[in-house]
């Protein structure tokens, strides 16, 4: 396998700083500095009793939308669309759409959604989320898959004769990577999907879930990614218990503990590392220029490695010596 991690950043698109010139500079300024994607996650509503992550939600894909128009090579992606929440035919005229105006950039990572409110405020039992959103992946698979006249008879969805143009740019569609730690999720990631995306897991966690993957996947090729919360070059807190009763973990310390832990998942298996900086659920400072100020410490510090740095050029470039000392420990 190989193990040369690519990074990402989660996009503002959430929280009272939330605003289309942060999304749009935070989108540009992570392409200048050569991470590898940028991310959104998503709520389309949001009760009253659940505010921790913030009720203003920008729409997931408008907003991928948006950044593919002034972005060019970074990929797009979600963590995680809560897929229940959307007709299945729908979405996948929406991620084609995106996929091929954007040229071939979406990742979509997809979910059952965590918020039973809001599942049933658009129509779908909780008891039904994980199997709807199994039938909405094959729904998906097959409308970007399949030439010519289209069926599908299923338990949510069916349809006969259709016709679904334009494809997405890639053949057979985005890579689809699923979320979530449980033992469905696990099972969901080995049968059907591209990759696995959990958020905010240890590198004990992290071996472990890929372990069960690799136990029922059937020799199946499948990415390895996640996405966390971060707070680089500060004593922050190391982890942190979510709304469910979950235990979270955040990539933070010093610049020397940050690398080490980061090494520590890369010699995991992990490929993709998805980051969200200053994480509104843990630190609500309201103010961008954090979020920036860590952005631009991650790349300086270059825990990017070269490889990437020059697969994004294709030419060797300057680099300052701070930057240098912390791409040899890369090895």
């Amino acid at each position: 396998m190989d193990l040369n991690m690519q990074f990402g950043v989660c996009l503002p698109h959430r929280w009272k700083y939330a605003s289309a010139q942060l999304i749009a500079d935070v989108a540009q300024e992570a392409e200048s500095l050569r991470y590898d994607s940028v991310w959104v996650t998503d709520h389309v509503i949001v009760p009253v009793n659940h505010v921790e992550r913030g009720h203003i939600f920008y729409e997931a894909l408008i907003t991928l939308a948006s950044v593919s128009s002034i972005t060019r090579t970074v990929a797009l992606g979600t963590t995680v669309l809560a897929t229940p929440t959307r007709n299945p035919i729908v979405l996948a005229r929406e991620v084609a759409t995106l996929d091929a105006l954007s040229g071939g950039r979406v990742i979509l990572g997809v979910g059952t959604g965590w918020i039973r409110e809001e599942l049933e405020a658009v129509g779908i039992a909780w008891a039904e989320r994980g199997r709807f959103l199994d039938e909405g992946i094959s729904v998906l698979r097959r409308l970007w898959s399949t030439e010519g006249p289209i069926s599908f008879s299923g338990r949510y969805t069916n349809f006969r004769e259709m016709l679904f143009e334009p494809k997405p740019a890639r053949r057979g569609g985005p890579p689809i990577w699923v979320g979530g730690m449980t033992d469905p999720s696990l099972r969901r990631v080995a049968r059907m999907a591209d990759g696995w995306l959990p958020w905010a897991v240890s590198k004990e966690e992290l071996e472990a879930g890929a372990s069960k993957i690799r136990a029922m996947s059937g020799g199946r090729t499948i990415t390895l990614a996640c996405f966390s919360p971060a707070d680089i070059g500060t004593k922050s807190i190391a982890a942190y218990v979510g709304t469910l009763g979950e235990h979270h973990h955040v990539i933070t310390g010093s610049p020397d503990q940050v690398v080490g832990t980061i090494e520590g998942f890369r010699k995991s298996g992990l490929e993709h590392l998805a980051l969200s900086f200053r994480d509104v659920r843990l630190f609500k400072d309201e103010t961008p220029a954090l979020l920036l100020q860590q952005m631009r410490l991650f790349a300086r510090e270059s825990f990017v490695p070269e490889s990437v740095l020059y697969r994004r050029t294709g030419q060797r470039e300057s680099i300052s010596p701070p930057r240098r000392r912390c791409i040899a420990r890369w090895g």
